[in-house]
């Protein structure tokens, strides 16, 4: 027994040794080696190359590094690291994540000159200048922190600084400005031995500024945080608990925006750089980054990455990336990307990307691309691409391509290949047929058919004129076309229809079903035909119809159900003007 735990145990511990093996593999890209022997090619393509040979990702944007210029290189063994120095002449920072290789320009190198360093019981008090390595001038909103503690300042505009920090052992500040080195420096201290877990990283979303951008970025995120951003670019740390009043008045102060949270608590409102757990805010959130699993603020939240889990807001939801779980606001819902779940607003829900969720909205749901799943509005469901799954509205369904089903008064679609029920269906490759026919109830009818073969609708209305006995009729349908040909199809339809006589007080309603065989006679015209089984039914005075009943009195087959309902079997034929 116990040589079996013996086994397990150093089984375990080889497979925790792969584990920290393959993690520390995939962290150390810079200094892995590899060949290359390339003639004439873009600097973009050798980037390409050598991040298909080390099986990870280079980000960076077009903007700010030019990746135009054509470079040959040839090496039969080279670290990353010094392959990029080559390609940039020293004037680009590389920061790794998992997965990628940050590149960042650094055309301009600086200097940390400490003025003084007092350090009673491991508390430093720092102070100092910035300046720049080549011209010597001070630099204004460069960025002083520690890694460790988060504790941060910019540079006035003299380059001057002052800065608080309890740490033991070793201090490391270091110095970061947009377009400028990374510079550190340490400070010793009476060295006290311990094992800290690392608590930082960097990460390609950490760069964003779309948060800052938002209208409510533009407003709350300080000229301080944004600067720190700009500095700091991909630097994230991530720590269990932070509290603010709003941003920049927080336990991480001009640093929120680097930090990931496990639980988050922004009494009035808060900026941080992402939550991996719960996030309450009493009025706004704001996350540059990523946000697990339970986001709630009073009135909006603002999410520059994606979304996961249960989001909910007084007012709006505001998701600049994909949202996957449940998004629920009491006015409004925006996600920029992708959406999959369940998606709820007082007044409209907006989805940029694709959409394959349950959504429903007070007034509109709108679908920029794709939508499928379940489309619910009191007014409308517009979707700019296909529409796969089920959209029901008060009034108007819209869609490039409606394959799914659509319940509305008015359904518009370029392309109807799915079933759309209401008044009126639109589509450029459906029916728009004029119906001119008499059947032994009405002597003329004029109807209007719109839809599919898969499924279409007809409204109609008629007039008797026979034996002087006049009275009116009005109705809507539903059927299907069985197509044998180009020439020939079958019609099965259900419809009902009110009879009018002596005004609107009486209501005498007709249901009907109906076979009719139709015959194109040419690209514009046709003929139908067929017969049909009727159940009437008066719902008013019983007395004051009998014009009607003397209509239907000696209808073929009639059946006697009473006094209020009949049954019998009936025709109609018509033409068809397509």
């Amino acid at each position: 027994m116990e040589n079996r735990l013996n086994i397990i145990f150093y089984i375990f511990l080889a497979l925790a040794g792969c584990l920290l093996i393959t993690d520390a593999l995939a962290q150390d890209n810079l200094n892995r080696v590899v060949a290359l022997n390339v003639k004439q090619k873009k600097i973009a393509d050798v980037l390409t190359i050598i991040g298909d040979k080390g099986k990870f990702y280079f980000s960076y944007s077009n903007d700010v590094i030019k990746t135009d210029s054509v470079v040959s290189m040839a090496t039969s063994g080279q670290t990353i690291k010094n392959l990029l120095n080559e390609l940039f002449h020293g004037k680009v920072d590389y920061k790794e994540a998992q997965g990628y290789i940050i590149l960042r320009p650094t055309p301009y190198r600086l200097s940390l000159i400490p003025d003084s360093t007092i350090n009673p019981a491991n508390v430093y008090y720092i102070s100092g200048h910035v300046l720049d390595d080549n011209t010597g001038k001070p630099l204004e909103n460069a960025s002083i922190y520690d890694k460790g503690t988060l504790i941060s300042t910019l540079t006035d505009a003299g380059g001057y600084f002052k800065l608080k920090v309890k740490a033991d052992g070793v201090l490391t500040l270091t110095v970061s400005k947009e377009m400028y080195k990374d510079t550190s420096i340490n400070f010793l201290s009476n060295v006290n031995v311990s094992i800290k877990p690392r608590n930082y990283y960097y990460s390609e979303g950490a760069t964003s500024t779309k948060t800052e951008r938002s209208w409510l970025g533009r407003w709350f995120v300080s000229s301080g945080q944004k600067v720190q951003n700009m500095n700091l670019g991909g630097f994230v740390s991530k720590v269990p608990v932070q509290t603010s009043f709003l941003p920049g008045l927080g336990s991480h102060g001009l640093m929120s925006g680097q930090v990931v949270n496990n639980f988050s608590l922004n009494l009035l409102g808060g900026y941080n750089g992402g939550v991996d757990g719960v996030e309450l805010g009493g009025l706004f959130n704001l996350n540059k980054q990523d946000v697990k699993f339970l986001q709630a603020a009073g009135l909006f939240n603002v999410v520059g990455g994606n979304s996961s889990g249960v989001q909910l807001a007084g007012i709006n939801n505001n998701d600049l990336k994909s949202m996957k779980g449940l998004q629920a606001a009491g006015v409004f819902n925006m996600v920029k990307d992708t959406l999959t779940g369940v998606q709820i607003a007082g007044i409209f829900n907006h989805v940029d990307g694709y959409a394959n969720a349950f959504q429903v909205a007070g007034i509109y749901n709108y679908d920029k691309k794709d939508s499928k799943g379940f489309l619910f509005a009191g007014l409308a469901n517009i979707t700019k691409g296909t529409s796969k799954g089920a959209e029901v509205a008060g009034l108007f369904n819209k869609a490039h391509v409606m394959k799914g089903f659509a319940f509305a008064m008015v359904n518009v679609a370029d392309t109807l290949d799915g079933y759309a029920v209401g008044l009126v269906n639109i589509s450029k490759n459906g029916y728009a047929k004029i119906l001119v026919y008499s059947d032994e109830i009405t002597t003329a009818n004029l109807a209007f058919k719109t839809g599919n073969a898969k499924l279409y609708s007809v409204i109609s209305g008629g007039v008797n004129f026979t034996d002087k006995r006049k009275f009116y009729s009005y109705g809507f349908g539903v059927g299907h076309d069985f197509i044998f040909n180009d020439k020939y199809s079958l019609s099965a339809e259900g419809a009902t229809h009110l009879l009018l006589a002596k005004g609107w007080k009486n209501q005498n309603q007709i249901n009907r079903l109906s076979a009719l065989f139709n015959i194109k006679a040419g690209s514009k015209f046709g003929f139908f035909a067929g017969p049909s089984f009727n159940i009437y039914t008066n719902y008013g005075d019983h007395a004051g119809d009998s014009d009607i009943q003397q209509i239907i009195k000696n209808k073929l087959g009639l059946i006697d159900w009473g006094s209020r309902t009949k049954g019998w079997i009936g025709w109609t034929a018509g033409i068809s003007l397509l």
